[in-house]
């Protein structure tokens, strides 16, 4: 259950715990050897065993949990450590009893004694030393902007900025004389989303131009958005010394609500194929005068990607275990490769290298400034090294799946050396099964939608006027019950109108002849790529849209497209528009922005480029 690493998996027991406000739960832990916890890290990983006989992980060199192949995967979250006391043996964790029914917050409300917990750590830091300190969080992150401040020099001046419900949820902190401690309250005040206070007083705080200047914030998304954005356009704060962290996010869906649209239990499963019939069958196509590609290939058999590669295994073709952080971290190693994310209707390309990886629970961020990816590793199921020939790519690669077997994400070589990289890594990450079996899932019919009339119209269009950031949009829905599309239908015209399809193509080519920049994103079931800058070469016939640029490459089959919206987002940074493009099924095919930096408005030439194309009126964005 340990391993030799400085961070071993420790499994502790809990003792007792205490309620320090109504919604602020501390949990004491006992274990032996706790004293390494109070390093130099602030937080740790929990792992939350969800029976009585918990098979854990091992832990690997860095500090990470690998789970073997089909092995239940507990839920990890990250935690601060609160008060480390290694005499006896115990760790103190505050538990913010948010509603919903999260993981940790759901542990904690039914905690019970001798129940365990993994922890693994420590992780994370505290700031720099500096001369004038900016503290900023909300309930989620109130542990560990107590514990930083206990830490802090004695002569140590600041302000700390934490919006709580109410009175009731304030705390006697620590700190140094010179920290000035002020609680946002919302009072329960009807409509105000969570975060508002917090990020309007981090935009409306004054920060010091001399001297070392340090800036932590911790909080739901939106406010970590917004406050990020805004401290780099400051611009005389350095960036190093900016610690900005998402503690939680409001459109997440809830656990109850991926049940509900989670397949049925027992999961239907694909018949058996026959792989070995399958693999002749490929290896005809390929020897064949024009060979069909993979996607046209297995939907003409009627089985999946997975099912091809698995067929495969052993020629050429290696099966990659499931440490799916081990090896998203290794990608860089690869160098500059090309990476295609694509759904039954688009193909997004880009080129570039995996560089600035930042984490957040199993949904890492690549922000390179060509491949910039938002990967969800929780619906990674299946994944193979694949050589170029054999495999039918345009180079050797990694192809990821998701657990109906569809295309998630493909990492191809640029070069013979990145080919090699990648194959040394699909060796280091090598399953020890080898076989061709692979077991597939049938997807799941999409819910049905709720009826308009159980839609609080009149509140939805209210709150949306009201959004802070554009990613508010994904929860507004959620909230109200509604569907993507339902929402859009039932919001007033200022805010989404349904519009032509073509018109999605005539913006684009009109965005190349203008050189507009934009932001074109496309989906897959654990994966969104994003294409930033200007677009070249866009080519529109009767069947599709290609753009085939030098570092940019788009495909989208217009008869898969079936709905177009032009939608408006008022938001703390103004009005930022979109135009979205969906399936005869409601899910997204792709959709654009103008170009922009976090923080800062969209240019008035692409609001000016849609109102030509599509023929609207700006909404007029509350003061």
């Amino acid at each position: 259950m340990g391993t030799a690493d400085e961070r071993p998996l420790r499994i502790m027991r809990v003792c007792r715990w205490v309620d320090l406000t109504p919604t602020m739960r501390r949990v004491t832990l006992a274990g032996t050897d706790v004293g390494p916890l109070a390093g130099s890290g602030l937080h740790a990983r929990l792992l939350f065993p969800e029976d009585d006989q918990p098979q854990w992980p091992h832990v690997s060199a860095d500090g990470r949990p690998v789970w073997n192949r089909g092995q239940a995967r507990m839920p990890i979250r990250a935690y601060t450590l609160r008060n480390i006391r290694a005499d006896a043996g115990e760790v103190d964790i505050d538990f913010f009893l948010h509603d919903g029914d999260g993981v940790a917050a759901s542990w904690a409300k039914n905690v019970k004694a001798d129940a365990l917990l993994g922890i693994i750590g420590p992780i994370g830091r505290a700031v720099d030393e500096a001369d004038w300190y900016l503290f900023a969080g909300d309930e989620s992150s109130l542990p560990p902007i107590a514990r930083m401040l206990e830490n802090l020099p004695h002569d140590a001046r600041g302000l700390v900025l934490i919006e709580v419900a109410d009175a009731r949820e304030r705390q006697v902190l620590k700190a140094p004389a010179g920290m000035e401690i002020r609680w946002l309250q919302r009072d329960g005040e009807p409509g105000l989303p969570h975060g508002r206070l917090l990020a309007q007083a981090v935009v409306e705080t004054p920060v010091p131009e001399t001297g070392r200047v340090a800036c932590w914030l911790g909080a739901e998304l939106t406010a970590f958005q917004i406050a990020r954005a805004h401290w780099r356009k400051l611009g005389h704060i350095d960036e190093s010394r900016i610690h900005v962290a998402p503690y939680w996010n409001a459109a997440k869906q809830t656990r109850t609500e991926v049940k509900l649209l989670a397949r049925p239990t027992p999961a239907e499963l694909f018949e058996p194929v026959d792989t070995e019939g399958l693999a002749a069958l490929w290896r005809q196509n390929l020897a064949g005068q024009n060979p069909l590609g993979v996607p046209d290939f297995v939907a003409a058999h009627a089985v999946t990607e997975a099912h091809l590669m698995a067929a495969l295994v052993g020629e050429s073709v290696i099966r990659l275990d499931t440490d799916w952080e081990g090896i998203v971290q290794a990608l860089p190693e690869a160098g500059e490769v090309t990476v295609i994310t694509r759904n039954p209707a688009a193909t997004h390309r880009k080129h570039g290298v995996f560089d600035r990886i930042m984490w957040n629970e199993e949904r890492p961020v690549v922000l390179d400034r060509n491949i910039n990816l938002r990967i969800r590793l929780e619906s990674w199921t299946h994944g193979f090294f694949a050589g170029a020939q054999i495999a039918g790519y345009d180079a050797d690669g990694l192809h990821i799946f998701d657990s109906c077997g569809r295309s998630v994400l493909h990492v191809l070589a640029r070069t013979p050396a990145g080919g090699e990289k990648l194959r040394e890594l699909a060796q280091r990450f090598r399953d020890s099964d080898q076989s061709p079996r692979i077991g597939v899932h049938r997807p799941s019919p999409p819910p049905a939608a709720p009826d308009d009339a159980e839609i609080d119209v009149a509140a939805l269009a209210a709150q949306w006027r009201s959004m802070l950031d554009t990613h508010d949009i994904f929860a507004l829905a959620r909230r109200h019950g509604a569907q993507r599309t339902q929402s859009y239908r039932l919001v007033p015209d200022d805010l989404a109108s349904q519009v032509d399809t073509d018109l999605f193509f005539e913006v684009l080519k009109e965005a190349a002849r203008q050189g507009e920049g934009v932001m074109i994103f496309v989906g897959s079931p654990g994966n969104v790529q994003i294409h930033i800058g200007q677009v070249n070469t866009v080519s529109v016939t009767a069947e599709r849209l290609s753009v085939e640029d030098e570092t940019f490459g788009l495909e989208i089959a217009r008869s898969l497209a079936a709905r177009c919206w032009l939608v408006s987002k008022p938001t703390i940074d103004g009005e930022i528009r979109s135009i979205e493009l969906f399936d005869d099924q409601g899910d997204q095919i792709a959709w654009v922005f103008g170009e922009r930096r976090p923080g800062s408005t969209q240019a008035h030439s692409w609001h000016a480029l849609l109102d030509r194309i599509c023929g609207r009126t700006p909404v007029a964005v509350p003061a």
